[in-house]
């Protein structure tokens, strides 16, 4: 495990505990980094639009930029609030590859948004593949073509649900050279 850089995990609003110490376990594995649950943020009221019902992404990450979470090289905020971008009806989550922040919404992940069955395993493994991605981003890596990569844009749960959690063998040299 690479000892030199942490990646901490942040609750943004409230979160249920099952999910981050998941998260933190698969992740320490796939970046082989030491992965610490921070202290949380309250709920991102201030990035709420009451037209569209959703909460702006770039402005949860403002103010997690804000935040000074010491002994974190990376941070990844995790929300249950729908997010957006202006141009995008939502996004799973989004990246500041300069700041090494990035947010993930679990949301739109879970099979009961869509008034499916609950899954569990399924929501989980949804959820490390976004959270994979975004702190990709914040390893300055790009979208990946390739289908099955975790770095390959997820414009649809569909997307998501085809692609690893892994990164493919060109995204993990790159990755390997961070």
């Amino acid at each position: 495990m690479k000892q030199d850089e942490t990646i901490c995990l942040v609750v943004v609003g409230k979160v249920k505990k099952e999910i981050l110490y998941y998260l933190q376990s698969e992740i320490e594995k796939v970046f082989e980094r030491k992965v610490n649950v921070a202290d949380g943020l309250k709920h991102p009221d201030y990035a709420y639009n009451p037209k569209r019902q959703q909460y702006h992404s770039s402005k949860i990450l403002e103010k997690m930029k804000e935040e000074k979470f010491r002994g974190c090289d990376r941070v990844l905020g995790v929300t249950d609030v729908d997010m957006y971008v202006p141009s995008l009806n939502f996004v799973f989550g989004e990246a500041d590859f300069y700041d090494r922040v990035a947010v993930i919404s679990l949301v739109r992940l879970r099979q009961e948004y869509y008034a499916l069955p609950e899954d569990d395993k399924l929501f989980q493994e949804r959820a490390l593949k976004e959270a994979v991605h975004e702190l990709g981003h914040t390893f300055s890596l790009h979208h990946c073509p390739d289908t099955k990569c975790v770095m390959h844009f997820s414009n649809s749960l569909k997307d998501t649900d085809i692609k690893s959690h892994n990164f493919c063998s060109q995204c993990k040299s790159k990755l390997d050279q961070k």
